[in-house]
C-alpha cells in the first residue's frame, strides 16, 4: 500500500496543489487505512489521471507529466535489478530529484522540497538513494530511458508545487547535483 502512495503524492505535487494539500492533512489516515479517506483519494486520483489521458491518448503532452520522479526511478530499478526496490519506492526517491533539480533551477523553494520530503516520509517512503548507488551510476541508465529524445535527457520538474512540465536538454552536471543532494550521504 505504502508504495501506492507515491503515485498518489505525485498526482499532487505535479497537478493538484490543493490535493496535495489535502494530502498533508491526511496521509496518516491514508496509511492507517481509513476508508473515507481513501474512497476520496482513490476517486480524486482516478479523475485525474482520467483528465490527462483524455486530453493526451499518446502521451505527447501533458500525459508526460505523469512521468515526475520515473527517469530517476527507472535508474534505480535497474541498478538493483528488478523488484530489489519496489516501483513507488524508486518513484518516491525519483521524484525527490526531480524536485531537487527544480529548486536548482530556482522553480520551487527548498521548502517546498520540504514538504514533498516530509510527506513521502510520513508515507513510509524512502526520500533518498539506495546506498548501494553513487549519483554517477544514475546517468548510464537514465540516458537509456523512452523519455530521451534525440539523445537529449527530457525530465519531468516542478513548476511550483501543484505545477508541472517537461524539461529538455537537461545539463548533466546538474543532474548529477539534484542526485547528490538525494544521496545517503548527504
Amino acid at each position: 500500500m505504502n508504495a501506492g502512495l507515491a503515485e498518489v503524492i505525485k498526482y499532487g505535487a505535479i497537478l493538484d496543489l490543493a490535493f496535495f494539500e489535502w494530502l498533508e492533512e491526511h496521509i496518516d489516515n491514508l496509511v492507517a487505512l481509513k476508508q473515507q479517506d481513501l474512497k476520496f483519494c482513490i476517486a480524486r486520483c482516478c479523475q485525474i489521471k482520467a483528465d490527462i489521458v483524455a486530453c493526451d491518448e499518446t502521451e505527447k503532452g501533458d500525459r508526460a507529466l505523469l512521468n515526475l520522479g520515473h527517469t530517476f526511478g527507472h535508474a534505480i530499478e535497474t541498478h538493483l535489478g528488478y523488484g530489489n526496490w519496489l516501483h513507488g519506492e524508486a518513484v518516491a526517491v525519483g521524484s525527490m530529484m526531480a524536485a531537487a533539480l527544480s529548486e536548482k533551477l530556482g522553480n520551487i523553494t527548498r521548502q517546498d522540497v520540504g514538504r514533498l520530503e516530509k510527506l513521502f516520509a510520513r508515507a513510509n517512503l524512502p526520500t533518498v538513494s539506495p546506498d548501494t548507488m553513487q549519483p554517477e551510476d544514475y546517468l548510464p541508465h537514465m540516458m537509456r530511458d523512452k523519455k530521451v529524445l534525440a539523445g537529449k535527457l527530457r525530465l519531468v520538474l516542478l513548476k511550483s508545487l501543484g505545477q508541472a512540465y517537461v524539461a529538455t536538454d537537461m545539463n548533466q552536471q546538474l543532474v548529477l547535483a539534484a542526485i547528490q543532494a538525494c544521496t545517503q550521504n548527504d
